[in-house]
């Protein structure tokens, strides 16, 4: 009796996995690293450094519709070859900078290439690929964020220490393309179909569906555009918003912030923390989502943000620091694990590929202005602390908004009844 082979979509997992750890850190949780050796010798304010930054978010918000059609059209693997080989190569030309501007010219295209190569095809892969333990499968994809953050700042810090920002920008953009090539040239299947096989979780019968596949799996009897004219488009667009702004707002800013009250090492250690603890948040927060649904998920991770920001009041405090790094290495999933989900439990599987275009566009919209709203208000009043209570703030609005619009749409679902295949 032969044992029965692994679910190819595991293995679209595990190269997801690669791609996270190996790119998306570069933008989203390593790119403050960089912030006081490039303000220093370039003479520029922190927020002048983090608008480069919001430049990236930009590209996001402008072309995430379209990459999602293009993806949905089965053009995946030319976009994201394309996507990964051109962010390595932008990536490295932020080295050549010698004013702010030409860190914006190199973030036009770090960006163009980011969204072609990374969140945008991961998330619709593991969409199509799984019904059953979707949350799973995407918080193991998104753990990769955790996983590379975990050892690459580190790797920075050395880098940095050693040879320099302009070099590390360089050695970081040939790692992330020798890395992730392979994967997205050999690996990568954009659905099932392309290898003759159904999602993880097609045969199962609706009773026997998971709270979360039974939420994620039904289609919704209104289009995308019909949901225009809903209460809940606007509550669950609010929420992706806010989400983007704390997401961003955090990741872009803490290193600097925790740098500032702290020594190298207390802050390397603390960005160690929080990006390790990220991985097994993601799965935490994948699993009850699965077991439990979406508005349990969203109170999990929104909860975790909150209580982050207000320890990041304290923060300068040893012992109060190391809890913020372990508390929100909880909470970063809802940036990227979440939106995902709470698309599909809103909007429906149909609807899914054209509303996460718009989802995404939201999202990325918040994040463009996260990194620069929080380090403006330091260059306002010369402190954080102000930042970090409206940040507590907003992580509650948009636990308010998730949940709102989750409730509000479920009179607009039919229920689809998948049949039991022996």
């Amino acid at each position: 009796m032969r044992n029965k082979p692994i679910f190819y979509g595991w293995w679209i997992v595990a190269g997801c996995v690669v791609i996270t750890a190996t790119i998306v850190p570069l933008i989203m949780s390593l790119s403050g690293t960089y912030a006081l050796a490039v303000t220093e010798e370039l003479g520029i304010s922190r927020s002048q450094f983090m608008i480069a930054t919001m430049v990236v978010q930009i590209t996001g918000i402008i072309l995430s519709p379209r990459i999602s059609k293009l993806v949905a059209s089965g053009q995946m693997k030319r976009m994201q070859v394309i996507g990964v080989i051109g962010f390595a190569l932008s990536y490295c030309t932020y080295s050549f900078a010698q004013s702010a501007w030409h860190l914006y010219l190199s973030s036009i295209f770090v960006g163009i290439f980011y969204w072609m190569s990374a969140m945008i095809p991961v998330s619709y892969m593991i969409t199509m690929w799984f019904q059953e333990k979707r949350g799973l499968a995407l918080s193991i994809a998104m753990a990769g964020i955790g996983l590379g953050g975990t050892i690459l700042s580190q790797v920075v810090s050395l880098l940095l220490n050693n040879f320099g920002w302009r070099s590390t920008y360089q050695i970081m953009g040939m790692i992330a393309l020798v890395c992730s090539l392979p994967i997205v040239l050999f690996v990568f299947k954009s659905t099932p179909a392309e290898k003759g096989l159904e999602p993880y979780g097609a045969n199962l019968a609706k009773n026997q569906q998971s709270e979360g596949a039974r939420e994620e799996n039904n289609d919704s009897q209104l289009t995308v555009k019909e949901t225009y004219s809903k209460a809940f488009f606007w509550l669950v667009m609010m929420g992706m918003f806010l989400n983007g702004l704390i997401n961003t707002g955090a990741l872009s800013n803490f290193p600097a912030a925790i740098q500032g009250m702290h020594d190298p090492v207390t802050a390397a250690n603390v960005i160690s923390i929080y990006s390790f603890m990220g991985i097994f948040g993601k799965i935490i927060l994948g699993w009850v989502n699965d077991k439990f649904g979406v508005v349990v998920s969203s109170f999990f991770g929104c909860g975790a943000f909150f209580l982050a920001f207000i320890l990041m009041i304290f923060g300068d405090q040893n012992m109060v620091i190391y809890m913020m790094g372990f508390v929100f290495g909880l909470g970063t999933p809802i940036g990227t694990v979440s939106p995902p989900l709470v698309t599909t439990a809103v909007f429906g599987i149909k609807n899914y590929p054209e509303a996460y275009g718009l989802v995404n566009s939201t999202v990325t919209i918040g994040m463009a202005v996260g990194s620069v709203f929080v380090a403006s208000i330091l260059d306002l009043t010369g402190s954080y602390q102000i930042a970090w209570i409206l940040m507590a703030v907003f992580s509650a609005l948009t636990l308010f908004g998730w949940v709102s619009a989750y409730l509000g749409s479920r009179k607009y679902f039919k229920n689809t009844n998948f049949e039991t295949v022996e």
